[in-house]
């Protein structure tokens, strides 16, 4: 598929950083060890599922994403980025047609955003006032509990003002998972406009930006946030990340029965394209938010220079979905 080639690599002052030196290959190995250590003792994963697991190399999207991340919040992105890809495997099962099952899992990861005190480590989630179901409910008090770690881990050094930016872009993140189960429980499919609102917040592509700032140890600044153009640099960053994996997922999306909001097939739908029509209209919408987005921030690096390092951090976001989903086996087979 001939998407046009990820962005030249930024200079190593120009990325976001958890110290000066870029970490060694033997650090990131030792990394990925820990994290799926986490992973299984949180119950998210039995330890017999870990081979097949690994083969997707998530840990790869968050090598390419974040650069020169070390340490624990390494650690933290990787962790972020595992449970998220479970959480969102859950859906591809009977939760992702039972709207009852979809708020019983995600109204409890709501309520954990909604804490006083994030800073503070809070006893694991009461698990037992959700619906009794069968066996597999004990995956969903897994990831109810592994969630209070990951927003304590997230929001624990940050300022109010960071928290509650992120506190509301994990609602909106976390709410497209029952939004999407009513359709299909419905039998409806959104239309054209509703469904790029729909990906840009199920991308997940917002709560990674504001780990950015979370990697780099502090806020971008408040006015920098306070531009509208950033507003719109963030919304295109979702958006051209979201478009690239829409592209490379389509095939195996195509081969599932449940309704789907990748933007490919909404463009058949929704426009009547042929496939090869829509695939070409995704290419160049990405191609347009790619010129668009480079031109954004080219301005606001003039205006607010302290923020470069945020500014370029999203390049390296969308340019990390390029790489690793061009290439995973979660998407093309095996």
């Amino acid at each position: 598929m001939n998407l046009p080639a990820p962005g030249p690599v930024l200079a190593p002052a120009n990325r976001p950083r958890t110290g000066q030196t870029p970490r060694t290959p033997e650090e990131f190995a030792a990394a990925v060890v820990r994290h799926t250590g986490w992973v299984v003792a949180r119950g998210l994963l039995p330890a017999q599922d870990v081979p097949r697991y690994q083969v997707f190399a998530l840990h790869e999207l968050i090598g390419h994403s974040y650069p020169r991340a070390r340490g624990a919040e390494l650690d933290l992105l990787l962790d972020i980025l595992g449970w998220f890809t479970l959480l969102d495997d859950r859906f591809d099962g009977p939760t992702g047609y039972r709207p009852a099952e979809a708020h019983a899992l995600i109204d409890p990861l709501l309520a954990v955003l909604r804490s006083p005190r994030p800073d503070v480590p809070a006893p694991d989630f009461p698990t037992s006032g959700l619906p009794a179901a069968a066996p597999d409910a004990a995956p969903d008090a897994a990831l109810i509990a592994a969630w209070q770690d990951l927003w304590h881990r997230q929001a624990g050094p940050m300022t109010d003002t960071w928290r509650r930016r992120a506190a509301a872009d994990w609602r909106a993140c976390l709410t497209t998972f029952v939004t999407e189960t009513l359709h299909r429980a419905r039998g409806t499919l959104p239309g054209l406009s509703e469904t790029a609102l729909l990906r840009r917040h199920a991308s997940c592509l917002y709560p990674f930006m504001n780990m950015l700032e979370r990697v780099h140890g502090t806020g971008a600044a408040a006015q920098l946030h306070a531009e509208p153009s950033l507003h719109r640099l963030r919304a295109q960053t979702a958006d051209a990340a979201t478009l690239i994996n829409d592209l490379f997922s389509l095939e195996r999306e195509e081969r599932q029965s449940a309704a789907q909001f990748n933007m490919v097939m909404t463009l058949q739908r929704t426009c009547g394209y042929r496939r090869d029509e829509a695939i070409t209209a995704v290419r160049t919408k990405v191609r347009r938010i790619q010129d668009d987005s480079d031109a954004l921030r080219r301005q606001l690096v003039r205006r607010h220079p302290a923020g470069h390092w945020y500014l370029h951090g999203t390049r390296e976001l969308v340019d990390g979905v390029y790489t690793w989903t061009s290439t995973s086996h979660r998407y093309h087979g095996h």
